[in-house]
C-alpha cells in the first residue's frame, strides 16, 4: 500500500506557512469543531458525509484542490444544519446578506458590527 499524497494544507505546515489558505478555511473548521465538541453535529455522521461530498465532486471531475475540500465542507455543514432544523437555508442566506450588508457599508478599517 502507498502512502497517500501530502494534502495542501499538510505541506503549508511543513514549509513554515499556516495550514488555511484562506481564513474563512478555519472558520469553518472551527465552527464544526465547536458543533461536534457541544454534541449537535455526530462526528460519524459528519465525516460520512463530508466523504460522500468529496467523492461525488471528485466523480464529478473536481479538482483536488483545498478550495474543492472547504467548499464540500461549507456545503455539507450548511445542509446537516438544515436537516438538524439549526439554520435552514433561508437563514443562512439573510445572515450571509445581513454580513455582506454590514461588511459593505462599514467605514475602511473600522471592525465590522453585525445588527441584530
Amino acid at each position: 500500500m502507498s502512502r497517500p499524497d501530502m494534502s495542501p494544507a499538510a505541506r503549508r505546515e511543513r514549509a513554515g506557512q499556516p495550514a488555511f489558505a484562506e481564513q474563512w478555511h478555519a472558520q469553518v473548521t472551527a465552527v464544526v469543531e465547536v458543533l461536534v465538541a457541544d454534541g449537535k453535529l455526530d462526528a460519524a455522521e459528519w465525516s460520512r458525509a463530508l466523504g460522500a461530498e468529496l467523492d461525488r465532486r471528485s466523480a464529478e471531475g473536481a479538482p483536488d484542490t483545498d478550495e474543492t475540500y472547504y467548499a464540500a465542507f461549507l456545503g455539507v455543514l450548511e445542509r446537516m444544519l438544515d436537516e438538524a432544523r439549526m439554520a435552514g437555508t433561508e437563514d443562512v442566506t439573510r445572515r450571509e446578506s445581513d454580513w455582506r450588508q454590514a461588511y459593505l457599508s462599514t467605514p475602511h478599517g473600522q471592525p465590522v458590527a453585525l445588527k441584530g
